[in-house]
């Protein structure tokens, strides 16, 4: 998708929710860059993530919204 809005000419960002793929639990890279997210949008009252489980075994089972972390 990011692709095809920068060839149309568009900020993606305006588009497409920011985005964080944890693999590795807690210590994953990933995760402490969206710690560091969260946190600094956290005063924020849009701050409302979707959270889904984990690779191939959710099937739109167990997805949550949550603005707490």
């Amino acid at each position: 998708m990011r692709f095809y809005y920068e060839a149309i000419g568009l900020d993606p960002l305006h588009a497409l929710p920011v985005t964080f793929h944890i693999k590795s639990g807690l210590e994953d890279p990933e995760f402490i860059r969206f710690k560091a997210y969260f946190e600094e949008l956290v005063q924020d009252k849009s701050n409302i993530w979707i959270v889904k489980p984990g690779e191939n075994t959710n099937r739109g089972q167990g997805i949550s919204v949550s603005n707490n972390f």
